[in-house]
Parts: structure tokens; C-alpha cells; sequence
């Protein structure tokens, strides 16, 4: 979203905590430029891609198992409106910010259902069919329009994180991939039992089970049950953080090699964050997010052994 020449700092001197990196950027007003516009001509395609598009579809192929999920998926890929196309993002970026979702999405985004609690945009970020400065262009129209208040703050909040994993990569490169992280902490420990019981949802604990059922029949997890799982599989599984940002990158629909690495080593405490990593309550989650069982239920894993935690 920020060109990086743009920014208050250089990327070497990227600021260590994320809270710094957004002060310094609102204090000195950076803003991203306006989206390109749409080119009029593009050039022809080479005369072996030609032919091949000739006689190409372009229907997506939707695996039969992404339309039974679709009742229950809060990115129903298997609908039009959600294809990966640029068609269908450019009219989900138009519905979204044609009515009142950006200004209640500070008290949504947290839910764990639903096509409406989040913007939905990370999808289409992730393949290229929508750019963050287009998602922005569209933010400030809005709040132009209908005005700004915390919840269309916080989208811009959310756009500020992703660049800040993007700037972090500049800044330190392969070493966001080894096993320490950015940290001085030692080699994570593994337990392939239990990592195998976390991918295939059968753990001690519904909402984790529930999630990863989800993510494994949709590709696709809201933002507080990827930190929930996250935190589960390494604070209290003992696993190491790399094999789950490696099954995140193999189920996930909108992966992002950016946001995905730099959200795990959040949570593991091997990143730039000073809290050491987040373990996250599981009962107090359950409590906030899910206090009837509405969630548990629609994504009830049965008739699988459950992995005993010692």
C-alpha cells in the first residue's frame, strides 16, 4: 500500500513494535497513491498462449467438495460473487462500502461466521485481483461520503499491519524463516502426533477442532480463530510454529507469504512484538466468541479419536 520511499524511516530502520511504525507513519501523514488506471490496450498474447486461450474456459473449476461447503463457509468460493476474478472483487469492493459494513466492521471483525463480519478482501489481495491501494481509494470515498469513525479507521489499521509484515521482510529477509525467528529463543520443540491431530481436527478442544474443520473443507478461517489455533498448537501442543504456518500456507485460500509468516511468529514470540508471543485462553475465547456453541456445532467434528494432551 506505502511505497516504501515514501515512508518516515528507511526499511533497515524499520521501528521493532508495530504500535511505533503506525505513529510514525499517521505523525508524518504518509499516504499511498492513487490506484493506476486501467490500461486501454494490452498487448497481444504470444501466439502459443493465444491459441490455448482460444480454446480455454472461463468457468473456474470448483471442486465438488468447496460447494458442499458452501452453506456453511464465510468465503463461499464456489458462488460467482466470491470467483477469484477481478470482476467479482472490484463489485465485492463496491458492495462493501455501498452500505454500512465499514462502519461497524471495529465490532464485527471479530466474529467467527458469516460472509459480513470481515471486508473479505484478503482473497483477492492474495492472488493480485485487488490491490490495498485500491481497497484505501475506496475507504477514504467512502468516509468522504457517509464520514469516518473507528470502524473505517480500523480498516485502515488492518492495511497498515499488512504492509508492516511486507516492510519487515525488506528489513530482515530469511531470517523471518528460521527457527529462532527474529528471537533469542532456542529451537522449538515438535510433536508430530499432535501436529497431525491439529490438522485433521481432532484435538482435546471443540472450537480449535472446529476450526481447523473449517479451514480444511474451505480454505479459509476468520482472523481471531487463525490466532486461536495458532496459539493452541504452539503453547499448549508444544509444536513448532513453522509446521503451522506451513499448513496454513497449504490450506488457506487468500495465503500470503507476507502476513502469514509475520502473523505466526506474532503469536510464537519469535517476531518484533515485545510480549513474547500470545497465548490465547481458550475458554475466555470461547466465552467472548462463542458463548451459545453456535460455532462448535456447525463445524462439529465426530466419529475421529481425539489426541489425548500429557
Amino acid at each position: 500500500m506505502l511505497d516504501p520511499a515514501a515512508l518516515p524511516f528507511p526499511c533497515a530502520a524499520l521501528p521493532d513494535v508495530f504500535t511505533n511504525f503506525r505513529i510514525l507513519v499517521e505523525r508524518e501523514q504518509a499516504a499511498p497513491s492513487a490506484p493506476l488506471a486501467r490500461p486501454t490496450t494490452i498487448p497481444p498474447l504470444p501466439p502459443a498462449f493465444a491459441a490455448l486461450a482460444e480454446t480455454s474456459t472461463v468457468v473456474p473449476d470448483v471442486p465438488q467438495e468447496a460447494h458442499l461447503a458452501t452453506a456453511r463457509s464465510s468465503f463461499p468460493y464456489a458462488l460467482p460473487a466470491f470467483y477469484g476474478g477481478p470482476s467479482a472483487a472490484a463489485e465485492h469492493l463496491r458492495q462493501y462500502f455501498s452500505g454500512a459494513l465499514a462502519h461497524t466492521y471495529k465490532f464485527s471483525r471479530n466474529g467467527l461466521t458469516g460472509v459480513d463480519y470481515s471486508t473479505k478482501f484478503s482473497p483477492w489481495l492474495a492472488c493480485g485481483a485487488l490491490s490495498a491501494r485500491m481497497v484505501f481509494a475506496a475507504l477514504r470515498q467512502f468516509e468522504a461520503v457517509h464520514g469516518a469513525n473507528d470502524s473505517t479507521y480500523w480498516i485502515w489499521f488492518e492495511l497498515m499491519w499488512r504492509d508492516y509484515f511486507r516492510f519487515l521482510h525488506l528489513q530482515h529477509g530469511v531470517a523471518l524463516y528460521r527457527a529462532q525467528g527474529l528471537s533469542s529463543l532456542g529451537q522449538p520443540s515438535h510433536d508430530a502426533h499432535r501436529f497431525e491431530a491439529w490438522c485433521q481436527a481432532r484435538t482435546s478442544e471443540p472450537l480449535v477442532n472446529a476450526g481447523m474443520a473449517e479451514l480444511s473443507a474451505t480454505g479459509y478461517l476468520s482472523n481471531r480463530l487463525r490466532q486461536i489455533v495458532a496459539s493452541y498448537l504452539v503453547h499448549d501442543l508444544g509444536c513448532d510454529w513453522r509446521a503451522g504456518a506451513a499448513w496454513f500456507e497449504a490450506q488457506l485460500i487468500d495465503y500470503d507469504v507476507y502476513s502469514n509468516q509475520g502473523n505466526w511468529l506474532y503469536v510464537a514470540g519469535r517476531g518484533t512484538d515485545p510480549r513474547n508471543g500470545r497465548r490465547f485462553n481458550l475458554q475466555k475465547q470461547m466465552r467472548d466468541h462463542d458463548p451459545e456453541g453456535a460455532y462448535r456445532r456447525l463445524w462439529a467434528t465426530q466419529g475421529t479419536a481425539q489426541v489425548e494432551l500429557k
